[in-house]
């Protein structure tokens, strides 16, 4: 019942298994290579020049915004603000007319002026 397989089928056969596996090794870095992101113009080099920009890009930006946030909170801190009242200029709240509501020196949602002068 068991049968026999000749040897030089076997031989054969373990030939053509090596010849294969030969050819797919020398095939398979040139398909890696085939599969590789092509870049304009063949540049494979230049992408990582433009990670390191990039890179350099956010770390300035975030620099930008710190750098921002400690001169606002400086001018916050400092006390330092306009004063309507301490800038009065002549050219300030000058009219020809007066204003069609109640009280004709106000601005219309100048609630503090409309509770003093009306």
């Amino acid at each position: 019942l068991l049968h026999r397989v000749p040897d030089a089928l076997i031989s054969n056969m373990q030939r053509a298994v090596t010849a294969a596996s030969r050819a797919v090794r020398t095939v398979a870095p040139q398909a890696r290579a085939a599969t590789k992101r092509a870049f304009s113009a063949g540049h494979e080099t230049d992408s990582g020049m433009w990670q390191n920009v990039s890179i350099g890009g956010f770390v300035f930006v975030g620099a930008m915004c710190a750098y921002e946030y400690k001169v606002h909170m400086d001018h916050v801190n400092s006390g330092h603000h306009y004063d309507r009242e301490a800038n009065k200029y002549p050219y300030m709240g000058f009219r020809l007319k007066q204003f069609p509501w109640g009280c004709a020196d106000c601005n219309l949602f100048d609630a503090k002026c409309q509770k003093e002068n009306c």
